[in-house]
Parts: C-alpha cells; sequence; structure tokens
C-alpha cells in the first residue's frame, strides 16, 4: 500500500484510518460527558482543519501557535496544521504572560489558535501575532476558529511536503534560563515512531490513558503517537487528578498509562481507590520526563502488579532514544534503559575524552533536531559534528544499560568534593517513609555549598533529626543533607514536574546549623 502522505508526521497513522476506520482512537473524558472518536473521525477532522487553515493566506512552514486546553480537539488542531504544511507551535498555556509572549515573537507565530478557557493571559500574549483565530467561545475582534473548520470540506489530499522540513516547533521547560525554539523535522519524529513500532511494537488492542498536559512531549511520545500509529486508543485526561486517573483506569480497561514520576508518587498515596478498584487491564506503566528512583520504580510494580519502566529522552531527540535492549533482557529498576538501533551514543569526561562508565551524555540520531530557533550560539556549543551534547550525566553497566546521574550543571562542590542531587536523593529514598525527595545546594560559610533537602513522607511522626541521622549511616558524610525540610507535598510545574524553582528558594531561606 503507497500513500501520498507517507512520512509527514501529520498523516502518522494514515494506515489505522485505512485499516479499521469505524474503531475507536480517542476516548475524550476532559469534559463532563466522554467522547469517543474513531480514526475516520479525527481523519476527517484533521483534514477540516487543513482545508480550513489553507483558506486563511497562511503559507507551508509558517508558525503557528497552540494554545488548548488537553481535549481532543487539540490533537485534530495540531495535525491538521501539519497536514496544510504549517508548523504547530504548542504552548504551555501555565507560563506567565512575559514567557509566553517571548514564544510568540522569538517563534515568528504568523498566526495563534488560542481557547480562551485556557486563561486570559494567553489571549494577551498573542495579541501581536497577525491572525488570531479564536477556539470556543468567542473573542472580541478574533474570528471564530471551531465554527470554520465544521463548515471546511473534509476532503484533503497530502501536500509535496519535504521530510526534512520543520513538523512542529516545541519549546524547552526554560529551567536553565529562556525557553528554547526546537525545530522537529517529519524526519525526526516519524522516524522514531517507525523504530519503536518496528522494534517494540504496540498492538491493535493496546488503549492508553494520557493526562500529561499535551504541549508537553511525555503525553504524544509515550501514548498517543504508538498506540495510534499501530491501531490501538487512548483515554485523553483534561488534567491530573490522581484519584480520577486510577478511576479511568478502571472504567475503560487502560492497558498501558505513563507520566512523570511526581504522578506516580501521588497514586501511590490513593491506598483505597486502588484497592477498591479493578486495575487488572494493565499491563505496563512508563515514567518519563524526569528521573525516576528504583525505589519508585519497585513501589509502583508491585502496587499495581505489572511491570514498569522509565525512559530516557529529550525534546532536542524528540522525545526518546532509549528502549529495553532487543535479546529480551530485563532492565533494572534504576535503568532508563539501552540505546536504539539506529543510534550512535558516546560518554564523554570532564577532560574531552570518551569513557565507558560515566559521562556527559552525547548522542547521535536520525531523531536529534537540526538545531535551536534564533539560537546560533547555543547550535554551535551543543552540536558538534553531527552530535547532540545533552548535558546529562549518565552512567553505563557492564551489560550495556544506562543510568541518569544528573546534569552537568546540577553538580556543585561542598568542601572539594563534587555532589550530584541525585545521588543524595537516592540515599534519602532508601529510608522506608520517604517518599520524595528534592535535593538542592545551600551556601555554606567553610564549605562552599552544601546538600539540604525537602521530602515528603508517608509517617507524620518523622522527623528531621531521624533522616539526618539515616543518610549519615547510609552515605558520606559530606553527602549528608545539612537540613532537611519536611513537606506534605512538593509544588509542580505545569507538566506536573517538581518546581525546583520553588523549592530551590523555599530551601534557601533555610538558616544552618553549625558548620558541619
Amino acid at each position: 500500500m503507497t500513500f501520498q502522505g507517507e512520512g509527514q508526521l501529520g498523516w502518522f497513522f494514515w494506515r489505522a484510518v485505512a485499516e479499521h476506520p469505524a474503531k475507536t482512537a480517542v476516548i475524550d473524558i476532559s469534559q463532563e460527558a466522554a467522547r469517543e472518536y474513531s480514526f475516520e473521525d479525527l481523519n476527517r477532522g484533521m483534514n477540516r482543519v487543513a482545508s480550513m487553515l489553507r483558506g486563511t493566506g497562511l503559507q507551508i512552514g509558517d508558525r503557528i501557535g497552540l494554545a488548548i486546553t488537553n481535549r481532543v480537539e487539540f490533537l485534530i488542531t495540531m495535525f491538521g496544521a501539519m497536514r496544510a504544511g504549517l508548523v504547530p507551535v504548542p504552548i504551555n498555556i501555565k507560563q506567565n504572560k512575559e514567557v509566553l509572549a517571548y514564544i510568540f515573537a522569538d517563534s515568528g507565530a504568523k498566526a495563534a489558535i488560542v481557547e480562551p478557557a485556557a486563561g486570559r493571559h494567553i489571549i494577551d500574549a498573542a495579541s501581536d501575532v497577525p491572525l488570531k483565530l479564536s477556539f470556543g467561545e468567542e473573542v472580541k475582534d478574533w474570528s471564530s476558529f471551531w465554527g470554520a473548520v465544521q463548515s471546511a470540506s473534509d476532503n484533503f489530499e497530502p501536500l509535496p511536503i519535504h521530510p526534512e522540513a520543520p513538523a512542529f516547533h516545541p519549546y524547552t521547560s526554560g529551567s536553565t534560563g529562556r525557553p528554547k525554539g526546537v525545530v522537529l523535522t517529519h524526519l525526526n519524529t516519524t522516524w522514531l515512531i517507525e523504530t519503536r513500532q518496528k522494534y517494540w511494537p504496540a498492538k491493535p488492542q493496546q488503549r492508553g490513558l494520557i493526562a500529561a498536559p499535551l504541549y508537553h512531549k511525555n503525553a504524544m511520545t509515550v501514548a498517543f503517537k504508538p498506540k495510534l500509529r499501530a491501531g490501538g486508543s487512548v483515554v485523553l485526561m483534561g488534567n491530573f487528578d490522581p484519584r480520577l486517573y486510577l478511576r479511568a483506569i478502571n472504567d475503560w480497561k487502560v492497558t498501558e498509562a505513563g507520566g512523570v514520576p511526581t504522578m506516580f508518587s501521588m497514586l501511590l498515596k490513593q491506598r483505597d481507590l486502588i484497592e477498591e478498584l479493578d486495575l487488572s487491564s494493565l499491563q505496563m506503566l512508563r515514567l518519563g520526563s524526569a528521573p525516576a528512583h528504583a525505589e519508585l520504580m519497585n513501589e509502583i510494580s508491585r502496587t499495581f502488579n505489572c511491570p514498569s519502566a522509565q525512559g530516557y529522552g529529550l525534546t532536542e531527540t524528540a522525545g526518546g532514544c532509549m528502549a529495553p535492549p532487543l535479546d529480551g533482557r530485563p532492565v533494572p529498576s534504576a535503568s532508563v534503559g539501552t540505546i536504539m538501533p539506529g543510534t550512535e551514543v558516546k560518554l564523554i569526561g570532564p577532560d574531552g575524552e570518551e569513557r565507558h562508565d560515566v559521562g556527559e551524555f552525547w548522542i547521535k540520531s536520525p531523531a536529534n533536531t537540526p538545531g535551536y530557533h534564533n539560537l546560533p550560539d547555543a547550535n554551535a556549543d551543543r552540536f558538534v559534528e553531527g552530535w547532540l551534547r545533552t548535558g546529562d550525566i549518565l552512567s553505563k553497566d557492564k551489560d550495556g544499560f544506562f543510568f541518569f546521574e544528573g546534569r552537568i550543571d546540577d553538580m556543585f562542590v561542598c568542601g572539594g568534593e563534587n555532589i550530584y542531587p541525585k545521588e543524595v536523593e537516592d540515599i534519602l529514598l532508601m529510608h522506608p517513609s520517604v517518599i520524595q525527595a528534592v535535593v538542592t545546594p545551600h551556601a555554606h560559610p567553610t564549605k562552599g555549598s552544601c546538600p539540604v533537602a525537602a521530602v515528603v513522607t508517608n509517617r507524620s511522626d518523622v522527623t528531621e533529626a531521624e533522616l539526618k541521622a539515616f543518610t549519615l549511616a547510609n552515605g558520606p558524610a559530606y553527602a549528608h543533607p545539612r537540613r532537611i525540610l519536611l513537606k506534605e507535598s512538593l509544588p509542580l510545574t505545569g507538566v506536573n514536574k517538581v518546581d525546583l524553582k520553588q523549592i530551590k528558594a523555599e530551601l534557601d531561606q533555610l538558616e544552618l546549623e553549625g558548620n558541619g
């Protein structure tokens, strides 16, 4: 079977449309009443979006900002825009107005599709975009987008778009500065989708659950793209709520669920509901976008009675670059897997020489972005002769399994000793009552910096002194946290990761005790 749109991301699930058009593809539970969409429903919707946008005067390659909440219309609009040859810029709607305005301006967006329900700050931030299309409730002086989509033609033929042309234009989280625009081509993402389907195929009977924001790579990479490519289905939540998430698994017989580690830490607290519901449909739980400690992975597998796995990837690698080994060997719980076929990796030490045990992770892959948008200095620094310097420190064991150790930027020196926050977090998480831990550096009068921590426990009587004594007994003295802040929960960012900036601000206020 040949198809003109082969290799274009906007048509990535064309085979499923052709083979079983009436099968359910998406169950949208973001609204009060669940809405089910077949593969043909999605296909026609995307064609209508493409037809409507082609009639606006927008040209192939033009950027179009998408500020839509978690609902099926996000998916239809994003991939419909790609079919029209446009380059969607998925917007983190929880960013502040200044960052949003920067993203609209930096991307050079010629149009913006904005859902007013996403917030007034979105509307204000998009005020300078030339063409503004409102999705949902009418906004003054903005044209109605979705009404025009419904009346557009659902017959749209694929356009001649080169595989190495930009497909979409996401932005990094900006945790280490301003968000960086990452240009991802059709080839980058379709290569990743097809490689995963070739070696670790999803099945038509599988059903994923999405609660992470659709503007984030985790939701798209872990569930939406692989499941629909294989003819499977996904359940889409409006946002993450641990109890609603568990009920969705029960009600819709979800076979695979995923998210960031903090989401699963919150799920584990719902013991009463876990025992009440039937979660036996689960076959796999996938964690990504942030490191997951071995203790959390093991607890997840025990609690839900199914395998769990953690992945590793970056926006710059189209979302993923690690996978289980092809020979079927089990992946250690703390490992992010082995390298994917078709990729090259190496570990580089501080001296610039390649190492075989631990170092900065460099990768060369067809999924690598061709570069950042409007950032020549960053491109010169991060891309070296086809290699992407990730800035992440990974280690590799004798069996070829990789382990995330931290970011180069996270390392700090305490009394002459190099410390990565994760190594201290790992020690804290060995304590049976600690379920979450975050470690940051704190200014120290004699040692330069020292570790401090914020933790969440499952016992109300756990004390700071008990935890400090535990870290001293189970790790090197220089690495023990000089202060430990006990919290009921950790603040989260818009993509459900721990908000490190807010945590560090809180920990910076702690007063050290003595000069230890």
